[in-house]
């Protein structure tokens, strides 16, 4: 038989059970009470570290707190990404995730974490690459870098190191076109486009960005952008769609991503801010003259294109055999 005593017990055990839920709510809701960390897997001054800081920047006021950017550089990406990946996710750190990162968990199989580590804010779009050739060689057209690919050993083709997006582009267009090739790892894309411009190699495929300022100069020539659309920093360039090889469709993207586990709502607040600021006319004004194209996917679609491009360089990488001795 219940009494009055029992239902008084069952009300406020019901009203602290209710009181209990409803916090992680709130708390939620008043995401975030304290600075939020980005981390950029790179030093400063790169590519990912001037988007983040412009958005961490754009972020701040309407957030209330200030978004922070953490540099951790060093073994391609992964000292970053393994900082993020075991942070707590409770939004307050984020890791800038790019192709070289998901790069990184295919081709480093002990690595400690994978694209499954992380749930995904933004997907915000990238930088095409772009097909150059050493101003001193005779290549002037794809035709005459095809004939160069399949002539004996091929065709020598920088990158900015092995597993790079350099690479693995160099290696898919090799294939693409039927040619040969022997790649030449450099510490970073500026070693490489300095061999290139000094003839020491043959082809590279650094971003469209950075092929812009050696054209300009005379030291490289530019036959192709691996986007859609041609960029706005080589707008008489063809795309390789253009010239025929679609699949050759590499881009510097980038994405922003939490630790596996943050609360949905977290996730969709730093979205939303993030969404704005990329659509912003301060941030088009700032990176389109730069040839960032801006592509803003969200949720399911954006976990299923980073997991279907690591299947991408997966394939990649164990059909050419491609691996690091670490």
């Amino acid at each position: 038989m219940l009494t009055r005593r029992h239902l008084a017990f069952g009300s406020a055990a019901l009203a602290a059970a209710g009181a209990l839920g409803a916090a992680p709510a709130r708390a939620q809701q008043a995401f975030p009470t304290r600075p939020v960390r980005i981390i950029v897997a790179n030093p400063p001054g790169g590519d990912d570290d001037t988007l983040t800081r412009f958005i961490a920047q754009a972020m701040a006021p309407e957030f209330g707190q200030p978004i922070v950017v953490d540099n951790r550089g060093g073994a391609s990406t992964t000292i970053g990404g393994l900082a993020a990946a075991q942070a707590e996710p409770d939004g307050y750190t984020l890791l800038c995730m790019h192709m070289a990162s998901i790069i990184q968990t295919v081709l480093r199989p002990r690595l400690g974490y994978t694209t499954a580590s992380f749930a995904p804010i933004i997907g915000i779009g990238g930088y095409p690459m772009a097909l150059v050739v050493s101003a001193k060689s005779e290549i002037r057209s794809l035709a005459d870098l095809r004939a160069a690919a399949s002539r004996g050993d091929g065709v020598t083709f920088a990158s900015g190191g092995p597993g790079t997006l350099g690479h693995l582009t160099g290696v898919r267009f090799l294939t693409a076109i039927g040619g040969r090739g022997v790649h030449v790892p450099y510490g970073n894309n500026p070693q490489g486009l300095q061999a290139l411009a000094g003839g020491f190699t043959e082809m590279m495929f650094p971003s469209a960005r950075e092929a812009a300022a050696l054209s300009s100069q005379g030291h490289i020539r530019v036959l192709a952008v691996t986007s859609k659309e041609r960029a706005n920093n080589l707008p008489d360039t063809p795309t390789t769609a253009e010239l025929g090889i679609p699949q050759i469709d590499s881009r510097l993207w980038y994405s922003f991503v939490a630790p596996a586990g943050t609360p949905a709502a977290i996730v969709a607040k730093l979205g939303d801010g993030m969404e704005k600021v990329v659509r912003s006319p301060a941030f088009v004004e700032r990176f389109t003259p730069l040839a960032f194209q801006a592509d803003v996917i969200r949720g399911e679609p954006l976990a299923q294109f980073i997991a279907a491009q690591a299947a991408l360089f997966r394939t990649l990488i164990t059909e050419n055999n491609i691996r690091l001795t670490e």
